[in-house]
């Protein structure tokens, strides 16, 4: 799955670090009396961390640990946890404030009207259906979007955070003009022989791509209806047109195989829901099914051929291998950047 938006990751995590242990559920997590005493932070220095003049201190870190879970330490959660997440803290605290003065100066000042209007951006780029989790995610929390921009926008760590964010994807632009050969990929392709090998789709097995319409199982008639006549009208268009299948999937689809012209791969029997599977097992290779209604919405699908084991050529890998090793050099050159940033501001992280 495409990873979600820096923006929305950022914004909903509003700017704290939490234990990978603590469980994620719907409701906030109950408070546990702590199983581990404030005195075991004896792993910490002084002065855990500092750049730019600025010091973190074993206070100040433990204030921010300990202030999502209400001072107390959740059950489960060992000193190497401990250790784990107070190493992050410090490691945050020196990227953001070595960045931050360089982003201010590149003219990208901490603001609400940043926060907003990057928010807002990334909105439009995101695929419709993580749009609408993130909905329903914050509507447990009895928070709308709106509501949500509007209690994040006015803090200054979310400001200054999302100052960072628009100047990272600036520098990223900035430092993306990196060319990369045709002779650059293919002395990839030949010393790395084994990166380019296929398996052959496991014995048993099927390979469809869909397009769903999404809708609620217990969504009423009139919902339904209107979700089924969407559905009926792209199956209209693939009767005439069988090659516009990726074309529609990738823009109409409400599944996140959108992206990759609703392929869902290999898959063996009992991993889709029953009316998916049933349908997939009555078409023949390359036909396009009727629409079908499972718990998930309404699907078009189409059987695909299973995958024989092969080795690509370089004619088929070119394009994507050239994007790859241009993404790589471009992700070298920003941690370079990082690096030369934080060592000129001097920062330095004492958790041993």
């Amino acid at each position: 799955m495409k990873k979600t938006s820096l923006v929305i990751l950022t914004l909903t995590a509003a700017a704290s670090i939490s234990f990978a242990a603590t469980p994620k559920k719907a409701a906030a997590p109950k408070v546990i009396k702590a199983t581990v005493p404030v005195a075991n932070f004896n792993f910490l220095p002084a002065v855990v961390a500092e750049v730019n003049g600025k010091k973190l201190t074993k206070a100040q870190l433990i204030q921010k640990l300990l202030a999502p879970m209400g001072g107390k330490i959740p059950k489960g959660v060992d000193q190497a946890a401990l250790k784990d997440v107070s190493n992050r803290i410090a490691t945050q605290f020196i990227e953001l404030n070595a960045l931050l003065p360089v982003a201010i100066k590149a003219g990208f000042k901490p603001s609400p009207e940043l926060v907003v209007k990057k928010f807002n951006d990334s909105l439009k780029k995101i695929p419709a259906v993580q749009v609408q989790q993130f909905k329903k995610r914050l509507a447990m929390q009895g928070k709308t979007i709106e509501t949500f921009i509007a209690e994040n926008k006015a803090k200054k760590a979310v400001q200054e955070q999302m100052a960072i964010n628009a100047f990272i994807e600036n520098k990223v632009k900035s430092l993306s003009n990196v060319k990369i050969t045709d002779k650059d990929a293919k002395a990839f392709y030949d010393a790395n022989p084994k990166e380019f090998k296929i398996k052959a789709d496991a014995k048993g097995s099927m390979r469809a791509s869909h397009i769903l319409i999404k809708v609620e199982e217990k969504a009423d008639v009139k919902t339904k209806a209107a979700a089924k006549a969407k559905a009926e009208k792209l199956l209209a268009l693939l009767k005439k047109d069988a090659s516009l299948f990726g074309e529609l999937a990738e823009k109409k689809s409400q599944c996140p195989s959108s992206r990759n012209k609703g392929s869902l791969g290999s898959f063996t029997k009992g991993r889709m829901v029953p009316e998916f599977e049933q349908a997939v097992v009555n078409l023949k290779t390359g036909e396009i099914s009727a629409v079908v209604e499972t718990k998930f919405g309404y699907h078009i699908i189409r059987r695909d051929a299973s995958q024989k084991a092969k080795t690509q050529t370089f004619a088929e890998v070119k394009d994507k291998l050239k994007a790859g090793l241009k993404q790589k050099k471009t992700q070298e050159a920003l941690m370079a950047f990082f690096k030369k940033t934080i060592t000129a501001a001097k920062g330095k992280n004492y958790i041993k």
